[in-house]
């Protein structure tokens, strides 16, 4: 299994939904309703699950599930 799908599987997980509803275009506010405190909590997951450290600066520039993606696969070849 790619980098990639296991992101967007952790993803889904976090979001309790079917990875294949994970629109890598959908925006986590407009899109999925998400607010600051629940993007923060999966950022937090996520960071424990893929043992990566994101700094706070760069979670601002993430939008989307794809962004998410990217940020997490760049963090995983650091």
């Amino acid at each position: 299994m790619s980098n990639q799908q296991q992101i967007i599987e952790a993803i889904a997980d976090g979001l309790t939904l079917p990875p294949a509803d994970m629109d890598l275009e959908a925006s986590f506010k407009d899109d999925m309703g998400l607010n600051p405190v629940e993007v923060a909590d999966l950022f937090d997951s996520l960071s424990r699950k893929f043992n990566i450290i994101v700094d706070p600066s760069e979670t601002g520039q993430v939008k989307t599930i794809g962004d998410l993606v990217e940020l997490i696969e760049d963090k995983l070849l650091e």
